[in-house]
């Protein structure tokens, strides 16, 4: 399809693999509800495609097993090694990937501006007087297992948050205490639950954390409650992405805003206009997160 698609229907797919849960993690759904609608404005269809257990060639094979106009692969970084060789190696003007930018990339790419929602959260509490602030992220890589080898994929959604918490941190002149910044094992609301347990077990508290994601913010306010802790009183929470969850929580939480549905729709537009008028430069588009300010902090 490299001359523009001819066909009067624009077909999109969706690389991804079971493992990932797609139309459960809140993140991913944030997402889809800005490609659907989208899609379905140009009579668009879509294609979820499963990774196979032997990894394709070439993003072009992709895209001609499955008769695509474009690809989107929503977490890159998490599917398989060989994809994220493929996507750091290969232009391909129809193939666009949502976060996680590293430099060099040459296929379509959206992405938050991790810094600016991190240093918005920190400043807040900062303003609030909280000075003994921790962190609760996600997994700093994703280990795939191939018969007995073991191939780690650094995250770098999980990096830059980290990175840009303790560069605010220092700018402002708090303390870091590194036994308040704690990893969980996936970004799940099961994991943020589970850390925070074994966080308020200790006597090391901090007076604020800050989440990688709403999820990871769910579980830590889950396990606070069932401890009989509140939030902000005891410790007080903040998330990322401002999923729809977010202000139903209980407390709703406060959360910096990822516009993930206008980033799903603008992909779609993308993809659209680059398989239509193929070229050599790929599109970056950054977007600025915005604190969304509610009970938990």
């Amino acid at each position: 399809m490299k001359k523009g698609f001819k066909r009067s229907r624009f077909v999109l797919g969706i690389l991804t693999t079971p493992a990932k849960g797609i139309f459960r993690s809140s993140y991913h759904l944030g997402l889809l509800a800005g490609i659907r609608p989208r899609l379905k404005a140009f009579k668009g269809q879509l294609k979820v495609i499963m990774m196979p257990s032997c990894p394709y060639q070439s993003l072009d094979q992709i895209l001609k097993h499955h008769q695509l106009d474009g690809l989107l692969i929503l977490t890159w970084r998490w599917i398989h090694p060989s994809i994220v060789r493929l996507i750091e190696k290969t232009r391909h003007p129809q193939v666009l990937v949502v976060n996680d930018p590293v430099p060099g990339l040459r296929v379509n790419l959206v992405s938050t501006d991790t810094d600016a929602g991190i240093r918005q959260a920190v400043s807040h509490l900062i303003k609030k007087g909280l000075r003994r602030i921790g962190m609760l992220h996600g997994p700093m890589s994703v280990a795939f297992k191939t018969g007995k080898k073991i191939t780690r994929v650094p995250f770098i959604d999980t990096r830059l948050k980290r990175e840009g918490f303790l560069k605010t941190l220092r700018s402002k002149k708090i303390p870091i205490n590194q036994k308040w910044i704690r990893a969980g094992l996936a970004n799940t609301e099961s994991e943020g639950e589970r850390v925070m347990q074994e966080w308020l077990r200790g006597k090391a508290l901090p007076e604020a954390i800050l989440c990688g994601n709403d999820d990871l913010a769910f579980g830590a306010l889950k396990a606070i409650r069932k401890t009989g802790k509140r939030a902000p009183q005891d410790v007080a929470i903040i998330g990322f992405d401002d999923n729809k969850r977010a202000k139903k929580s209980c407390p709703p939480l406060t959360t910096v805003h990822q516009p993930l549905i206008q980033m799903g729709k603008d992909a779609v537009d993308i993809l659209i206009r680059k398989a239509r008028r193929p070229d050599s430069r790929p599109v970056h588009k950054r977007y600025l997160p915005k604190l969304i300010v509610r009970k938990t902090a």
